[in-house]
């Protein structure tokens, strides 16, 4: 069998271009034309060319060696009314912890670029980020309520980068994405409540967050409803906002023995009422913050969103490795699953009698 080295020297011979163009066209790479790529590629199937996959390694090994010398960069697209906006966010902070992580491995550096910088073009911006050479982009999740009249589309020209978005806030273009599997980490609290003996469990969210989500908070609490039966599950109560009235008047008719939500929503709608936790009834958050004081208590998931980081970080470097610019032909999805972690707002509630 041929090694992929003479392979290289055939199909330049045979295509009359250097072996470095038949080694550029065969990775997709910039710096020979698009006749000539076909033309190679034709030559290389015929021939039945077959890559080296430990001079792969190699010569991956040799650029990751040279980025930790070069310290090369990946481009964080942030977005938001300034441009800290997205350091409130928790899980956004950690998502930006993995990727500065991963990448730092891969010998990158991350540097951060505001798209919403007044008087700057997206057009403009990415000039800017391929004038430095930079030939990666992450795009992290768009800041701000969303809804279903508030554009998701993204005005950016992605054709000379490699890109992958962490979450799935934007809906055009179509990209790749690191995200964490909320739809399962919806069906998890449903059934450590459910071990847990809770047969009145309620859901209570912002629609604007679980509209961050793609609804998959709402899809899997409903059809964990229908699978096992309406009575264990109310219907869920989404907010435009904080609303104690409304969420009185929901909880008087449905009476929960426990609530799920997120950033405390529920927790501080529960106390307001003067309901006492978990005696009375149960809280399970869907984004638990371990060094947030006051989640310390609380149980709930662990979203694992510094590995959503870096999955979104091993996703782009990987396109880069193999030359693919520009939208994806097929967007590829990474979901991490979240932790179930057991605090002290829920209980083992004795068994309903029957």
């Amino acid at each position: 069998m041929s090694t992929s080295r003479t392979s290289l020297r055939k199909i330049a011979e045979q295509t009359g271009v250097t072996r470095m163009a038949v080694s550029l066209a065969l990775r997709g790479k910039p710096g020979v034309s698009e006749s000539t790529r076909k033309n190679v590629l034709r030559v290389a199937s015929r021939l039945g060319y077959e890559p080296d996959p430990e001079l792969a390694k190699l010569l991956t090994h040799i650029r990751m060696r040279t980025r930790s010398e070069t310290k090369a960069s990946l481009a964080l697209l942030t977005s938001g009314p300034h441009r800290a906006a997205w350091q409130q966010s928790v899980t956004e902070r950690k998502y930006v912890e993995g990727a500065q992580a991963r990448a730092k491995e891969y010998g990158y550096r991350l540097d951060e670029f505001w798209m919403n910088e007044p008087g700057m073009s997206l057009a403009r911006l990415g000039n800017i980020i391929w004038s430095r050479g930079i030939e990666g982009v992450i795009i992290a999740p768009l800041q701000g309520k969303l809804s279903e009249t508030e554009s998701r589309t993204l005005d950016f020209d992605f054709a000379p980068f490699s890109s992958v978005e962490i979450s799935e806030t934007v809906e055009q273009p179509d990209l790749g994405r690191a995200i964490h599997d909320q739809y399962t980490s919806m069906l998890k609290v449903l059934a450590e409540l459910t071990k847990a003996n809770y047969r009145k469990i309620g859901l209570v969210l912002e629609a604007a967050l679980d509209q961050r989500v793609n609804g998959k908070w709402t899809a899997a609490y409903l059809y964990f409803r229908q699978v096992h039966g309406g009575k264990s599950l109310s219907r869920p109560l989404l907010l435009d906002a904080p609303n104690q009235r409304a969420f009185d008047k929901w909880f008087d008719c449905h009476h929960p023995d426990a609530i799920i939500s997120v950033d405390r929503l529920a927790l501080r709608l529960l106390e307001r009422r003067g309901v006492a936790i978990p005696r009375e009834v149960g809280y399970a958050t869907l984004d638990l913050d371990e060094h947030d004081a006051g989640h310390q208590r609380v149980s709930g998931i662990d979203q694992n969103s510094r590995l959503v980081g870096a999955a979104a970080v091993d996703m782009l470097v990987a396109a880069i490795q193999r030359g693919e610019r520009g939208l994806p032909k097929q967007p590829l999805r990474t979901e991490i699953e979240g932790t179930w972690v057991a605090g002290k707002t829920t209980l083992r509630m004795r068994p309903a009698r029957k």
